[in-house]
């Protein structure tokens, strides 16, 4: 029997399980901090069809630089967009759409307590993070370091993907506590415990940044996407869901 190359393989199962008609699809590269936003705010988008892919603005960034096929890059760091603006692959300005708020979290019921970055110095345990390079985990990383205790802690924390990775692994219990966002903390609530807010001073603006790519599929709908997030209404829904208004 003849075998098909690999990527016409992946192509026709692409093609099988995507259902509907392609060409009025607009698709929305976000940060994984913006999954719940995008899914809710998506539904309610009457241009085109939404379909997103979520994960660390980071390697977002990276697949957007080396042609994956993206219409709105959102981020959680105005580095990665300007990475992209830097390889030309944004088509004008980008957008703040909202800011957000780093937080230290524990699994309820864990009965692990710390009071602030210092405390968490003084009596260092599992710690997930983002990884470097990922906005969360750079976030993090600078408000360890300028509260001193970096170093001292590097033993203990444990590197993850993303934030929503940070997430699960708090609520597996593979690591005591886990620095993420306000929002995330909002998002799982049911499972998770706010034990403190950094200050935002200990690290740069947590800002989220919306733009259209260069080359997109469907540039008018991207544009109206990015408009869309703009909206009176996106935003009462950034805000319900624990992100601060721009």
């Amino acid at each position: 029997m003849r075998l098909l190359p690999m990527f016409l393989v992946i192509c026709l199962l692409l093609s099988a399980c995507g259902g509907g008609d392609e060409s009025d699809r607009v698709t929305v590269f976000a940060a994984a901090s913006m999954t719940d936003v995008v899914t809710e705010l998506s539904v309610g988008f009457t241009d085109a069809k939404v379909r997103s892919s979520f994960g660390a603005s980071s390697d977002l960034a990276r697949q957007i630089k080396d042609g994956a096929p993206a219409d709105v890059y959102i981020s959680a760091s105005n580095d990665w967009v300007d990475y992209l603006k830097k390889h030309e692959r944004l088509e004008g300005d980008p957008v703040v759409i909202a800011r957000n708020d780093l937080v230290c979290v524990t699994r309820k019921g864990s009965g692990f307590e710390r009071n602030d970055l210092a405390d968490l110095g003084a009596r260092p345990c599992l710690t997930a993070i983002a990884d470097a390079g990922v906005p969360a985990g750079e976030y993090t990383r600078q408000a360890l370091a300028r509260a001193g205790v970096l170093e001292g802690l590097k033993s203990s924390l444990i590197g993850q993907t993303d934030v929503r990775a940070v997430v699960t692994a708090v609520q597996s219990q593979n690591a005591a506590l886990g620095f993420v966002y306000s929002s995330d903390a909002i998002a799982f609530r049911e499972t998770l415990q706010v034990l403190f807010t950094v200050p935002a001073e200990m690290h740069e603006p947590i800002m989220y940044c919306a733009a259209v790519v260069k080359g997109a599929a469907k540039p008018d709908a991207a544009r109206g996407f990015v408009k869309y997030l703009q909206s009176a209404g996106a935003r009462e829904q950034l805000k319900k869901l624990g992100f601060r208004e721009p």
